[in-house]
């Protein structure tokens, strides 16, 4: 009987160690990936000072960063992971983070918003919006960045 418990603990931290580590990795994947698009877009386009960072699996993987220019201005660059292009848009008059969560919560009614993350998709930027439906489910709901129309909606995953 005492091999056994010997056995089950040893058992439970290899799983805990197991588990500290895929989630540092996979944490670092996800840090490395910010700092690269951060320096990227700090030569490709005209952000010096670079905010925020999304990363949006579509058909295609887009990582965006918001910034400054030199001249104040709030800035997007939506960088496509494969080719290496880089959309830039001037953030005034853009669907905000807030907009896009709040018209979602307007059209799906979600029981939890869980992330929103600008992308691209068909060639139109987009804000993706993540949510647990009142069942539980997952679903996602576009819409456009530049006009914040509804563009569709994924339910119940």
């Amino acid at each position: 009987m005492k091999k056994f418990f010997i056995g089950l603990a040893v058992f439970l931290v290899m799983i805990i160690l197991g588990s500290i580590l895929l989630y540092r990795r996979s944490i670092g994947i996800y840090n490395e990936s910010q700092e690269q698009s951060y320096a990227y877009a700090l030569e490709e386009t005209p952000i010096v000072e670079p905010t925020e960072f999304y990363w949006y699996n579509g058909n295609e993987t887009y990582f965006t960063v918001i910034g400054k220019s030199e001249q104040e201005e709030t800035l997007v660059a939506l960088i496509n992971q494969g080719t290496g292009e880089v959309t830039t848009l001037p953030a005034e008059g853009l669907l905000s983070k807030q907009e896009a969560v709040q018209l979602t919560r307007e059209a799906r009614n979600p029981d939890k918003i869980l992330e929103a993350r600008i992308g691209m998709h068909n060639d139109e930027p987009i804000w993706e919006v993540s949510y647990r439906n009142e069942n539980g489910r997952l679903g996602y709901y576009v819409l456009s960045l530049e006009t914040g129309e509804w563009i569709r909606t994924i339910d119940n995953i």
